[in-house]
């Protein structure tokens, strides 16, 4: 029952994740940049994650020893990421850019092998085979490929990968899900404040309108995808949750397709069929897996 319910927070999360370019679109045009997007995303969420985690565990008390876990997976998974992946915008288009981003489901189950030891099984391996052809299927040939954006895409890959496995070797099991995004939020707040007011990055919403957006961005994404992506990581594992997670991709050209009547190409529909495929073969065989196990 764990199994079925971190599939389901997994897919939850990217499907939500995929529906953040089109809320993204309209808050920066109230004059949000996307650096004060990531601070606001994190920090506008705080009240909510805290009567969430108050309502959860009845306390905000966490384990001294869980903090440098939590400041690494604030740091690179709320911070570093998000800055590398919205830099890379300014020298490769955003779909190019999400392509070498989304190589870190394969970074990670590389990651989890070559450096963690763990067993990763073939059908695993072919389902990450199966994402990174389906995401590369949606690079337009043609496309300019500035070195530096292609760098900083597959870094924020990379770095988004460390915050996932740091995330699946997460000890303090006993921190509840919401006292655990709360406290991630709240690193990454403080972060991202003096990184915008050192940058010059700092540029609040100019109506009412916008802000609402942003407060209904904050909650959606960090209450909402990136708590269901943290608890499917805990019941399911990294590698699954990464796999499961390119599912957002497929999304965002889908509410693409219906919102803004942009086109549907023969490559971006074989690729998400591609990566729709993978995550439906990781379960299935996830649970043949199980199942076999349950007999012996």
């Amino acid at each position: 029952m764990k199994a079925y319910k971190g599939y389901l927070y997994a897919i939850l999360s990217a499907v939500i994740y995929g529906c953040m370019p089109l809320m993204a679109k309209y808050i920066y045009d109230d004059g949000v940049s996307p650096m004060t997007l990531v601070l606001l995303r994190n920090a506008l969420a705080l009240p909510v994650l805290a009567v969430l985690a108050y309502r959860q565990s009845k306390s905000l008390k966490i384990p001294a020893g869980a903090l440098p876990s939590l400041g690494i997976c604030s740091l690179m998974g709320c911070c570093v990421t998000p800055i590398l992946l919205f830099s890379s915008y300014r020298f490769i288009a955003s779909g190019t850019a999400t392509v070498f981003h989304f190589i870190y489901p394969a970074v990670v189950v590389l990651a989890g092998m070559l450096l963690l030891g763990k067993k990763v099984s073939w059908a695993n391996l072919f389902c990450v085979l199966l994402c990174v052809v389906g995401i590369a299927l949606f690079y337009t040939p043609g496309e300019p490929l500035d070195w530096r954006g292609s760098a900083l895409a597959l870094l924020s890959g990379v770095t988004y990968s460390v915050y996932v496995l740091v995330l699946s070797g997460f000890r303090y099991r006993q921190v509840s899900g919401f006292v655990f995004c709360f406290y991630v939020a709240l690193i990454a707040s403080i972060l991202m404040l003096v990184i915008c007011i050192v940058s010059g990055q700092l540029c609040l919403p100019k109506s009412i309108l916008g802000w609402a957006l942003c407060a209904l961005f904050a909650v959606s994404i960090t209450a909402g995808a990136v708590a269901l992506f943290q608890r499917g990581t805990f019941l399911i594992g990294g590698e699954r949750t990464s796999i499961l997670s390119t599912l957002e991709p497929t999304t965002s050209v889908f509410v693409g397709v219906l919102v803004f009547h942009e086109p549907l190409g023969l490559r971006v529909l074989l690729g998400s069929v591609l990566v729709i495929a993978a995550s439906v073969l990781i379960a299935v065989f996830d649970m043949r897996e199980k199942k076999k196990e349950l007999r012996r």
